[in-house]
């Protein structure tokens, strides 16, 4: 699925400039003067989902050179869709380690803001990926553990590859277009995946509204998500979900040279198993 990428995205660089609300784009000086304050909405989506210590974060020189660097980085179609449509990053702090932030798009103006957990700044992807992944299961007793290594990059890096991608599809249409290459045999709609797919074992998680597996069945899991087309559980959350994560890690596997392997691990840290979503069929 990763190497098919490429012919599902040909179109999008024509699309993002004729969509666009903005005529030109700006650089990422521009970008780096968007950064501020959370807006009140997204500071009361937060607290609506029970993160009531939510506040803005106070960004140190060191952070917002960090930030300009992944900005720098992006690929040129990412970086200019926030170039052109994105009016507002902001970090905030009280988001629990296994929350990331909100993207949304503002009802008066059309633009989209970008809100994130500001400890991303700081945290490596495997860290991250790790703390997201294991929210899929619970303690049995068993002594297993489940960790995520993602090389290649950091959180935030990978974080604002997969933000963005969120804004490029909104303005596109891609998961949306029911003839659109991508979506093709995998989706019906924007949570509801052809039968084939609906019936895996990997579509029954915590991320698609399931209840946790006990840990001591993450073999099972990783094994039938290895015959899907989704290079992660997250990805099976919805088409949205599912192209974000794609384009995010062709970007960390061939920009990067970056890795995915996902390891069950017994009690005493040996592995027991392991996988390579991206070299997943």
């Amino acid at each position: 699925m990763i190497a098919a990428l490429g012919i599902a995205l040909m179109p999008l660089a024509h699309a993002t400039q004729q969509n666009s609300p903005l005529s030109e784009p700006v650089g990422v000086e521009a970008l780096m003067a968007r950064i501020g304050p959370p807006s009140d909405e997204a500071v009361d989506e937060f607290k609506k989902a029970g993160m009531e210590d939510v506040r803005p974060h106070m960004l140190t020189a060191a952070e917002r050179a960090k930030i300009e660097a992944v900005l720098v980085s992006l690929p040129t179609l990412n970086r200019r869709v926030l170039e052109n449509d994105m009016h507002l990053l902001a970090f905030v702090d009280g988001i629990p380690g296994e929350g990331t932030g909100l993207t949304s798009q503002t009802a008066k103006t059309g633009f989209y803001e970008i809100t994130l957990r500001a400890s991303i700044l700081e945290e490596s992807l495997s860290t991250f990926l790790t703390t997201k992944e294991r929210r899929v299961f619970t303690d049995d007793g068993s002594g297993i553990t489940v960790t995520v290594e993602g090389t290649g990059t950091d959180a935030l890096t990978y974080v604002l590859l997969h933000e963005s991608t969120h804004v490029m599809d909104r303005i596109c249409g891609i998961t949306t277009e029911p003839r659109s290459r991508f979506v093709a045999d995998i989706w019906t709609s924007q949570r509801r995946m052809v039968p084939q797919l609906a019936s895996s074992v990997a579509a029954t998680t915590f991320f698609r509204g399931g209840r946790p597996f006990a840990v001591r069945q993450a073999a099972t899991l990783y094994d039938a998500l290895a015959q899907t087309p989704f290079v992660s559980l997250y990805a099976t959350a919805s088409a949205q979900e599912d192209f974000a994560e794609l384009v995010a890690w062709h970007q960390v596997l061939k920009q990067h040279h970056g890795d995915l392997v996902i390891q069950v691990n017994d009690v005493n840290a040996k592995t027991l198993r392991r996988w390579e979503p991206l070299i997943f069929p």
